[in-house]
């Protein structure tokens, strides 16, 4: 069996958390308090990619806290951004309102107060679920309670200061091609947008400035013009580049994660670092940038604005929370992974449980050790039912957890009432909702096609086995042995009995459920109707 990166970079994925609380420690030493921050703007559903920057920052805020340092989660609602485009599942009349604050937007499903909270409400519900508290900030009545104000005065005051460090990542060849005058951006260029009192989109034009807290703008749709003080009217806001180190500073960030969109050299981070650094005066948070994460089977990076983004909601649909949190949190954010929705889920809870077994057993790394208590693992955590033997066992007791903890243990199972609880609504729907081709269910009547082509000996083999049926089953294991038995063969040496014992399983799932495999074959016997299966064994 091959390593997975857990296996052979345990130092590696160690180096990154444990370095990364020590350069925050180094560059803002002694703080009462290191907040730990993390954000999106609520442009459509919050996907599983998003989940990636809060589970970093959260790594790194256990990492503090183990360090006996005072931390807080800070997750910040983008929501006084402008609405950029209309994305799939969203009626296409919504066009009318690109360019006011998600917030401003209607629901286009009827639920909500507004676009923003339509979105936010299922992250805020995952996040809960997940034991993932975050102190949330809700930019719109950030930006509205006039908190900024004097941040805005500041920035536009110093316009020309600010509009140079921007000019700083501008190219000639790309100013050129743009047609921008670096001379006339540097004076002219707003850091504000102003979401007009007329039409509430912020297609504005900044005509004068007073120095203070008033300005005038012209609404470009309606053409009219108005001067307002953003102090009193709150219509305002800074430009992304502008906005984000302001606000670095205004909650004393010291550590934000981004993805490579936003921290490749020159990006963003960079020069929001630099704004923050020439402009505001303020060391920038530490930053990691971390790969993107793939679902199987399915390439690319996923974004919320489009129709086939996965949400952590349904993620949690198939995983249990302490997992998913160990899947996100096991790796170093610039190591890439899958998320399954296919049996590739099968490989991941069974890492998951060998994980938890070696810890409780005081046989993990120190790294593996620290991701599981991260994920929230309970040392004294009773034995997990696999994933695999739930999804079988399931369908065979139609979802009923006591008559499937019943047949787990006369099956000789491991498992325990509370890891069925947790993982057999996740099996049922990994089942029925991703995989319904995985569904196991007994014919309707006998596979005489597959009956015509089989010889004697097997026919003999499935008599046999109907006999055995036909009598008192009450003991699996001895149910196990016998059916074991039955395609057994003196003359056979031991790799020859494991395939004809293999070829008569395949005969009589086959019969049974037209498949070559199902679940195990003497507990799976065990507990179909017995009738219906001598019926279709009746060849």
């Amino acid at each position: 069996m091959s390593q997975s990166p857990i296996d052979t970079n345990d130092q590696e994925n160690d180096l990154w958390v444990g370095k990364t609380a020590d350069k925050i420690l180094a560059e803002f030493p002694d703080e009462a308090l290191y907040t730990c921050a993390a954000g999106i703007s609520p442009s459509g559903p919050v996907h599983f990619g998003n989940l990636r920057d809060v589970a970093t920052s959260y790594a790194v805020a256990l990492e503090l806290q183990k360090r006996g340092k005072k931390t807080r989660m800070l997750f910040s609602w983008d929501n006084f951004d402008r609405f950029r485009k209309v994305p799939a599942g969203v009626p296409e009349n919504f066009k009318e309102h690109i360019g006011k604050p998600y917030t401003a937007v209607p629901d286009p499903f009827g639920q909500e107060e507004s676009y923003a909270a339509h979105f936010q409400k299922p992250f805020e519900e995952a996040m809960q679920k997940l034991g993932i508290l975050l102190d949330y900030r809700y930019q719109t009545p950030e930006h509205q309670s006039g908190r900024y104000a004097e941040q805005f005065a500041y920035v536009l005051q110093n316009r020309e200061k600010a509009n140079d460090i921007l000019l700083q990542f501008m190219t000639d060849k790309a100013n050129e091609e743009k047609g921008i005058d670096p001379t006339v951006f540097r004076r002219e260029n707003s850091p504000l947008a102003i979401y007009s009192r007329f039409t509430g989109m912020d297609a504005t034009e900044l005509l004068s400035y007073d120095g203070g807290t008033k300005l005038t703008y012209r609404c470009k749709i309606t053409g009219q013009q108005e001067q307002i003080d953003f102090k009193e009217t709150p219509i305002v806001k800074l430009q992304w580049k502008f906005d984000w180190p302001m606000r670095w500073g205004m909650e004393q960030v010291h550590f934000e994660p981004g993805g490579k969109d936003h921290m490749t050299p020159g990006g963003s981070y960079t020069v929001a670092s630099e704004v923050s650094h020439q402009l505001f005066g303020r060391k920038p948070p530490v930053g990691q940038m971390y790969e993107f994460i793939g679902i199987q089977g399915v390439k690319g990076k996923m974004s919320g604005s489009k129709g086939n983004a996965i949400t952590p909601g349904e993620l949690l649909e198939i995983y249990t929370p302490e997992l998913l949190k160990w899947l996100y949190m096991r790796r170093a954010p610039m190591q890439s992974f899958n998320l399954a929705f296919d049996t590739e889920v099968y490989r991941q809870y069974d890492e998951f449980d060998r994980e938890v077994a070696a810890y409780q057993k005081g046989e993990a790394s120190t790294y593996r050790q620290k991701i599981l208590e991260f994920s929230g693992v309970k040392k004294n955590a009773p034995a997990p039912i696999a994933f695999k033997q739930v999804v079988a066992l399931g369908q065979i007791t139609q979802w009923d957890s006591e008559k499937l903890r019943a047949l787990a243990e006369k099956s000789d199972i491991a498992c325990s009432a509370e890891s069925i609880a947790a993982r057999l609504p996740k099996a049922r729907a990994w089942l029925e909702n991703h995989n319904p081709e995985e569904i196991v269910a007994l014919r309707g009547d006998a596979n005489k096609d597959y009956a015509a082509k089989m010889d004697d000996k097997r026919r003999a083999h499935i008599k046999t086995l109907r006999d055995l049926l036909s009598g008192n089953l009450s003991d699996i294991t001895l149910l196990e042995e016998q059916v074991y038995a039955i395609p057994k063969d003196e003359t056979l040496d031991e790799k020859a009995t494991k395939q004809a014992q293999r070829a008569f399983f395949k005969d009589v799932y086959n019969l049974l459920v037209s498949r070559d495999a199902g679940p195990r074959l003497s507990t799976f016997l065990w507990a179909i109707d017995r009738g219906v299966a001598l019926e279709l064994l009746d060849i």
